[in-house]
């Protein structure tokens, strides 16, 4: 869903540029130091959403969908949501089953497809997105978390790409909001994420445009993901239903690939 940044207060911003700082007084680079251009793949494979890639997800009380689904129609990924009750957001998320590794560098990404217009219910604060996201795994299924990533659009108006890193997504805001209006007319994006292992940063990506800056998930960053070198991450497929339900012309998502260098 779609988050505005908050005016950040003076002091605030002192106490974040000193913590910015390296012990010599210079500001630490805050976007990835990976050249993604130079590596070399280790790993990488491809999904066009086909009965094969079905295969690929796995559906657990981690990302269980609240009434709402990603389907599999006409050989993509479609986004539904169907519920009585339009004023909440409706989530889906597919969790990929295999996890990206925290001591590589690596990237996933997405085809998003989303219309100008998906129906005509909701009214001027109806939006639908769609995208790929990246989790803490945790024993008890509930991975708390996370850095969101989605194209979106809200009914008629405005669209825009975001990235949202959520400390707590079982109940708190996002703590950071990393945010992009696109052109009314674009329907298609190439969402990607990309994690460098040697600042530990995940960034967003469409159509190869940086969005925001790298935003590091290890004692340097807003948040600590506490991972250690053998540890690994979730990754997959998740879209929302914001104060409309989606009767026509559903969100897609198409050609999932991840690449581990």
């Amino acid at each position: 869903m779609i988050n505005k940044q908050l005016l950040i207060p003076v002091a605030f911003m002192v106490l974040l540029l000193n913590a910015c700082k390296t012990s010599d007084g210079n500001v630490k680079p805050i976007g990835p130091s990976c050249d993604f251009n130079s590596l070399t793949a280790s790993t990488s494979e491809l999904y066009e959403f086909n009965a094969t890639f079905a295969g690929q997800f796995t559906q657990s009380a981690r990302w269980e969908s609240y009434n709402a689904d990603i389907k599999l129609v006409n050989e993509k990924g479609q986004l539904t949501a169907f519920s009585d009750n339009t004023s909440q957001a409706l989530e889906a998320w597919k969790l990929f089953n295999k996890q990206m590794p925290y001591n590589q560098s690596w990237e996933i990404s997405v085809d998003v497809h989303i219309e100008a217009y998906w129906n005509t219910n909701g009214g001027k604060n109806a939006q639908v997105g769609a995208g790929i996201f990246v989790g803490k795994p945790v024993a008890s299924g509930q991975a708390s978390k996370v850095y969101e990533c989605n194209f979106a659009a809200i009914n008629g108006d405005e669209r825009f790409v975001q990235a949202q890193l959520v400390a707590n997504r079982l109940g708190d805001d996002p703590i950071d909001v990393q945010f992009k209006s696109i052109d009314q007319s674009t329907e298609f994006l190439t969402l990607k994420i990309r994690f460098c292992s040697s600042d530990k940063t995940l960034s967003l990506y469409a159509d190869d445009n940086l969005i925001g800056k790298g935003r590091a998930i290890d004692a340097s960053g807003m948040d600590n993901w506490g991972l250690s070198a053998s540890d690994k991450m979730d990754i997959g497929i998740m879209g929302f239903a914001e104060k409309t339900t989606i009767t026509s012309n559903q969100p897609t998502l198409d050609n999932f690939r991840f690449t581990i260098y």
